[in-house]
Order: structure tokens, then sequence, then C-alpha cells
């Protein structure tokens, strides 16, 4: 299911015990029932599992499709502690962190809340097929902000409160050819300016400009290192808040970033049975890459200057689930 259109299931009830089941709905009508073996009486997991890897056994048998050869980059992910039961709320009074990538192109809405947790909305990621240019794509985000963040808050786009950071490339010069070096632009400024897009040539030869207004988004660059975007999202992974609480929430509606975690974003085993030290970039590592970017304007451990932008954290007692230790932030 493509992200940015609505993928909760509907409920249907089980006509033996009339307990309501998920039930998604395919474009040409079919409809899918997804049962759990822990739904099921008197079932033998450990008979189910016998002669399954632990990877067959997440696919067939805890539905986990998204399970690999690879090693996750995040396996302190739980589905079940940091998935939302419901779609997360949006506070329009509070600022959007919103995180890109480019080249192929991804966009990740995220939002504090009065606890402290790091909320994660729906994405925006096209498929790695599909040929879209940083206009085009800034399009769909601004349509995409429009329909699920502003019309719902009874406010415009320009209204909403948006703090973009991205992929620090999105400065470097995009070269276009017959242009010259004054005439190449950068995402960053195509984002935020807009873009002059040549309609033809007048009489003498020279170019005829039609002007396509930008959005005014200033986008600021997230850390280059890849390390600092990894330790900074296991930060809030490894956190709980008061009472258990989750320092991250992701929306049961953002399934690219949900199967990211579960694995679609992993380490790559070589032919000598090692794992690759970056990450395998894949459809899932650009979202999972827009959304490091965030993570460390806002989480970072140690940062090098101050930042505005960088939200005022209140004070909350946190347990950390790796050392146990109690720290105010």
């Amino acid at each position: 299911m493509e992200e940015g259109t609505v993928e909760t299931p509907s409920l249907a009830p089980d006509p033996e015990t009339g307990r309501l089941l998920p039930c998604w709905e395919t474009p040409d009508g079919w409809h899918i029932l997804r049962i759990h073996y822990s739904a099921v009486p008197d079932y033998s997991f450990e008979q189910a599992a016998k002669g399954l890897s632990p990877d067959g056994v997440q696919r067939e048998l805890e539905i986990n499709w998204n399970t690999t050869v690879g090693k996750r980059v995040y396996p302190t992910f739980g589905d079940k502690h940091h998935v939302a039961k419901a779609p997360l709320p949006f506070n329009p009074r509070q600022p959007l962190y919103c995180g890109w990538d480019f080249g192929t192109p991804a966009f990740v809405p995220t939002q504090i809340n009065a606890l402290g947790q790091w909320q994660i909305f729906p994405t925006l990621s096209p498929l790695e097929d599909v040929t879209i240019g940083i206009y085009e794509f800034g399009e769909m985000v601004a349509d995409f902000l429009l329909r699920e963040f502003a019309i719902p808050a009874e406010k415009t786009l320009e209204e909403l409160r948006l703090v973009h950071i991205g992929d620090p490339a999105g400065a470097g010069k995009i070269p276009t050819p017959g242009e010259s070096r004054k005439e190449t632009t950068t995402a960053f400024d195509i984002l935020d300016h807009g873009l002059e897009l040549v309609m033809g040539y007048d009489e003498r030869g020279k170019p005829l400009y039609k002007k396509q207004k930008g959005w005014g988004w200033k986008i600021k660059p997230g850390a280059v290192n890849i390390t600092d975007r990894l330790e900074s999202v296991r930060s809030r992974l490894g956190t709980n808040l008061g009472n258990g609480i989750p320092a991250m929430l992701v929306d049961p509606r953002a399934t690219t970033v949900i199967e990211g975690f579960l694995g679609g974003y992993h380490h790559k085993q070589r032919a000598d049975g090692a794992y690759e030290w970056d990450p395998h970039k894949n459809y899932y590592s650009h979202t999972m890459d827009a959304l490091g970017y965030v993570a460390t304007r806002l989480f970072a451990r140690h940062k090098p200057d101050k930042d505005e932008d960088a939200p005022r954290r209140p004070r909350h007692v946190v347990v950390s689930q790796a050392s146990g230790r109690y720290s105010d932030w």
C-alpha cells in the first residue's frame, strides 16, 4: 500500500466467537483477513516451528514478511512496544519536524508530544522505479501536508509550523544540461524559492522561462555521518519515559517506517558470513535516512552549536533500558 493514504484495516467479526479481526480490502475487491496464531485455540507453536529457521518463524508464524537474511539495523525496535494502537494525534500548536532524503526522495513528518515522545506519522516515499524531480516531489509533499495535517486542523498549509531537516546533499548544485554554473540550483533552493522552467525560445533564440513558485521551506542539513544518524535513532528506541512509556511511537499507518525497523532496513550479509558495515541501500533506506536526519537535530548527545529550532524539552524522568539509571533531560 502507498503511504499517504489511510491504511487502517476495517474490522470483521469472527463468525464463531464474535471477536473483531482486522480485514483489508484490495483495490480489486478482495478481502484479506490476517489471523495471528495466538488467536487460534489450542495452537501448538512448538510443533508449527519445527524445521523452520528463525527467519522462517518470523515470516510464517509471526507474519513478519519483512524479515531478511541480513542483520536488522535497529534490533531493539518492537512493534508491540513502539507502534501505537491507533493513528497518532497531530497537535497543530506544536512544530512538525520533517525529514527529507534526496536522490530517491523520501519525506518523514514527526512531532514531539506533551509526554516527550517522538511521534512518527505516515510518510511519503515513491517507489524506486519511479522517476521524479525535486519540484514534483515538493508538490506531492505539499498536497500530503495539506490533506493529512492542515485541513483536519482547519489550517492552511502556510499556517503549519514546519521545521525541515534533510540530506546535506540537497545543498549541492544540481547539474542541468545546457545551463551555466550561475543557472544551476540546489534541492534546498527549489523547495524554498521554486524553479524556472524553459518553455521555449524567442525569435532571437533566447529561452523563455516560466516561474514555478516555491513553498518557502528552508531545510537545515542533518548529520553527514551515518553513525550519528543511527545512534540518534537508537537513543530514542532504547529509552523509556516514566511508567514504561516508549520515547518513540510510530503511527500504525506508517508502514514503510515499521517495515524498515523490522528488517527492511538491514545490514547485508556477505559471502564470507560477515555483514556490511553500512546499511543496505534499498527502498527502506531512503525513509530511514530521512528519519535519521531529523533525529540528529533533535536528539544528538553533543551538538556543536545551539539550535534555535530544537524543541524546548520539559524535564522528565527517563529510565534507560540499557543501564536502568535515572536522568533528567
